[in-house]
């Protein structure tokens, strides 16, 4: 099928296009101008590319007429970012803009995958789709508003829709200030990073889980509603830095094969994922310790 993909530059973006091409989809991305193609090396001419930055760029989605809307693309992602309500009502016009325009051919399907787990706000234990939601920043906010008018807009127009709330997403080609590539990074040269205790537990996907959920979703393109996507287990921190800790002492010494796995205690589950499961016939198949483990041997091979 043909489908259209905001945000294909970006980490989750780039990985959701790679999958889409290797599966025999054909896809139109949006990008601007400025944007790094650098995540984008190996697909780059296989893409039909829409520029943001020409203002009548949704003319050029409208004749491509997608049949599949995959709306990956939202700045301020940051602390700083999340907490600005101009940049974040910026994300929320974008949203709107590939739908909104009357001349649109209707699409069949919209999905819209993100790290909307800051919709509920806060999180202390597990959540699934029915607890409240309660954002505490622009970004959860503006990620609930985007929510309230996709259902608007899929009711109105009798289509299926799928927005799959994502939590802690993880791989290759993550930004490297963020908490695993920067751990990496400070320990393949021997530093030791400054961290607290480090006790929280996060539900961390690896983005080729994430890209293989977004595939399990295409194959049921009669399904609509709201959807937990996450691993469904749980580490602490602290034992995430120590797996490094001992993946990058083994990476240096060339012996990663025998590196000691830490077993560390019984995992939870910050967000559950059963019904995404259910529905779609889905499991992740990247644990995280294989995960860790070969990201340490790319980083080092990239070297």
């Amino acid at each position: 099928m043909k489908i259209f993909v905001t945000g294909g530059t970006g980490f989750i973006g780039s990985h959701l296009v790679r999958s889409l091409k290797a599966n025999g989809h054909e896809v139109v991305a949006l990008r601007r101008e400025k944007s790094s193609l650098a995540r984008c090396e190996d697909f780059e001419q296989l893409v039909a590319w829409v520029n943001q930055d020409v203002p009548d760029w949704t003319q050029s989605v409208i004749a491509a007429r997608p049949g599949v809307i995959i709306h990956a693309a939202w700045a301020g992602v940051t602390a700083a970012g999340r907490a600005d309500w101009k940049l974040q009502a910026a994300n929320l016009a974008l949203f709107c803009r590939p739908t909104a325009d009357r001349r649109q051919r209707r699409p069949q399907t919209l999905y819209c995958p993100g790290f909307t787990g800051r919709i509920y706000g806060p999180i202390n234990g597990r959540v699934n789709e029915a607890c409240p939601c309660l954002p505490d920043t622009a970004y959860g906010a503006t990620k609930l508003a985007a929510l309230a008018l996709l259902e608007g807009f899929a009711h109105q127009k009798k289509m299926a829709y799928a927005w799959l709330r994502l939590f802690s997403v993880y791989g290759p080609g993550e930004g490297e200030s963020w908490f695993i590539p920067s751990l990496i990074r400070q320990m393949k040269l021997g530093h030791s990073p400054q961290l607290s205790g480090c006790e929280q537990r996060y539900d961390y996907l690896h983005v080729h889980d994430l890209a293989s959920g977004l595939r399990a979703v295409l194959q049921r393109p009669e399904k609509s509603g709201v959807f937990n996507l996450s691993s469904n287990t749980s580490l602490p921190l602290k034992q995430v830095v120590q797996l490094v800790k001992e993946y990058t002492a083994a990476a240096r010494s060339r012996s990663l094969a025998r590196c000691r796995i830490v077993r560390g205690s019984p995992c939870t589950s910050k967000a559950t994922a059963r019904s995404f499961n259910q529905v779609f016939a889905f499991q992740p198949k990247i644990s995280m310790v294989e995960g860790l483990g070969r990201l340490v041997e790319e980083s080092a091979a990239a070297k």
